[in-house]
């Protein structure tokens, strides 16, 4: 699980200016393998990972929409909500 994570963390992610739907796109490829070869029969030890991920995406939001923390999730809730689809890892982990 460490080395997902640090691969998330070398996609730099928060510092990406572009929309949520290219990173989806960018995610996953990732986000299904991980699942694929982790959550066969149980999800619930990925459910650090899926923090983690959500956390990242949290962050570009405050970075690309200058929100606070609070905003910040608001904001990828309403996403969440408008397209529950948009990333592979929604399935398991809700922002």
């Amino acid at each position: 699980m460490s080395s997902v994570k640090d691969k998330f963390r070398r996609l730099g992610l928060h510092k990406r200016r572009k929309p949520l739907e290219f990173l989806a796109k960018i995610l996953d490829p990732i986000t299904r393998g991980v699942i694929n070869y982790y959550c066969k029969i149980w999800s619930g030890h990925t459910s650090r990972l899926w923090m983690h991920l959500n956390h990242r995406l949290m962050k570009w939001v405050r970075w690309e929409k200058g929100h606070y923390i609070k905003s910040a999730v608001r904001w990828l809730r309403t996403k969440f909500k408008e397209n529950p689809n948009l990333f592979y890892h929604w399935k398991i982990a809700h922002p």
